[in-house]
């Protein structure tokens, strides 16, 4: 299939069928649905180095954009998850690298293998190889050139028809349907809001100043400046710790001044590359402002161009032949804190990430299954709350059952007082909510229950290991108290 159903979304083949070559080999671990993202990380850094060849800015900017990338922080937060969206933007680059080669078909192949992979990249990767071919073609000879231009499109629609068919008749844009701006339910409220400044709300002149269109393009006007933003890309980041650190930049503060100088001298000095560089950094964060704020994956696709600037920067600067003692003594320094700020990005990400990162991810499912799977011999019945998401998916995966006993346990579920439960050997995935007093809840004996936190009942916990809170409450059934009254 081209299309698979992933909690009412329709989720793009490549990553899934990457990850199924995968545990081929590995089996179904938790390294083998990263691993396709961690080895796209690596492609993604020698194809800036021959990206930035092929551009004929040199060997030596082509190095240092490639080690540039290979620090970054965006770069490596987002290679070592299970993200298609890197993916995509490895596929995306090795397209624009074959295109810049001549290697027509097989950069059509690569383009249409990113439309395959990640939602954003369908409309990106288009418009970014529309500029690449703008870039290539001989305009003092482009009758030359639409020959091959033809083809090259031809061959590409003809490749993506299936994903587009997908999409437009089979439900492949039903996440998008659903988070793209046009459908904010708060755009109604705040235009009638600001039309009752008006003396007459229902005048022309409320209703030409004050209407959605508007709305909406101040919005998206708002989400796309995001990506440009000192907050976004040197500061903050994205507010999603899934995405990047909590109070860092996706990008090294101390990569600011690099790029804005980077932008002002390949102005001067290659024109013709500035124009596809900045063209690719201003079609890059569009499909993002479609959907919302600026995101660590949606916005992926800048990559690599701020590395390229930077590496543009430093490049020139080496390349001064007669360097003052003064400019060589604070480029001395300069390094030395850039070094530092990636020690520092570094620590970070190894040693403080992990005890607060755990919880954006699936860490409160993992605990507890492992509290589950250590004591499950002393029970007959384990009920695991899904209130975190699809824990009976995480356990199903961590302990091999076949695809078929999973699909049959989600199709036909049982009941468990009264609420339906996805059933795997002995245990029960679902929420309990009970009607009454516990005692007369309708579950069998011996029986552990793990439940969502704000549960009004727990003989024991599982805390989180950042702060202590409770992310699952714990007690069998019968309870200590129903045992006492038996005794």
């Amino acid at each position: 299939p081209l299309q698979f159903e992933s909690w009412g979304d329709q989720k793009n083949p490549v990553y899934i069928y990457a990850t199924a070559l995968v545990q081929l080999i590995t089996g179904p671990t938790m390294a083998s649905v990263r691993l396709p993202s961690a080895i796209a990380g690596v492609f993604a850094v020698y194809l800036t180095y021959q990206l930035v060849v092929l551009l004929k800015l040199g060997t030596t900017t082509a190095a240092l954009s490639a080690l540039l990338l290979a620090l970054t922080p965006w770069h490596i937060h987002i290679s070592r998850g299970g993200y298609e969206a890197n993916v995509a933007l490895t596929l995306g680059l090795g397209s624009v690298v074959l295109l810049l080669s001549r290697r027509f078909v097989l950069s059509a192949m690569f383009l249409s293998l990113s439309a395959y992979t990640y939602y954003t990249t369908k409309m990106f990767a288009p418009l970014l190889l529309l500029a690449t071919w703008i870039y290539i073609i001989d305009w003092s000879k482009y009758k030359n050139s639409i020959k091959g231009f033809t083809k090259y499109w031809v061959l590409s629609i003809v490749l993506v028809v299936p994903i587009i068919y997908l999409a437009l008749f089979r439900g492949g844009q039903v996440r998008f349907q659903n988070i793209n701006i046009f459908v904010d339910k708060t755009v109604t409220p705040r235009v009638e809001r600001a039309r009752n400044f008006f003396d007459n709300p229902d005048s022309l002149l409320a209703k030409l100043s004050e209407n959605r269109y508007i709305y909406h393009l101040s919005d998206f006007a708002t989400y796309y400046l995001e990506n440009f933003s000192g907050q976004f890309l040197f500061v903050g980041g994205d507010s999603n710790v899934r995405y990047g650190l909590a109070g860092h930049g996706m990008l090294y503060f101390l990569d600011a001044p690099l790029i804005i100088f980077g932008l002002i001298l390949l102005y001067h000095k290659n024109r013709r590359v500035w124009y596809f560089l900045v063209a690719w950094l201003l079609l890059a964060p569009l499909p993002t402002a479609l959907v919302g704020r600026a995101y660590g994956l949606r916005s992926l696709a800048m990559l690599p161009i701020p590395q390229i600037l930077s590496a543009f920067a430093l490049t020139s600067y080496f390349e001064i032949k007669n360097k003052s003692k003064l400019g060589v003594l604070l480029m001395a320094i300069f390094i030395s804190f850039y070094l530092l700020s990636v020690g520092n990005w570094l620590h970070r990400y190894f040693y403080q990430y992990p005890s607060y990162g755990r919880y954006w991810y699936d860490a409160p499912m993992q605990d507890a299954v492992s509290y589950a799977k250590e004591r499950e011999e002393k029970y007959d019945q384990i009920i695991i709350s899904q209130s975190y998401g699809e824990v009976s998916m995480y356990y199903a995966f961590l302990n091999r059952i076949h695809p078929d006993v999973y699909r049959e346990a989600k199709s036909y579920k049982v009941t468990v007082d009264g609420v339906p439960m996805i059933k795997i050997g002995k245990y029960y995935f679902g929420d309990i909510r009970p009607k009454g007093p516990i005692e007369k809840m309708d579950i069998p004996y011996n029986t552990l229950i793990l439940v969502q936190p704000y549960f009004e009942y727990g003989e024991d916990a599982i805390l989180a290991r950042d702060d202590g809170r409770p992310i699952y409450r714990i007690f069998e059934f019968p309870t200590v108290h129903m045992k006492a009254k038996n005794k």
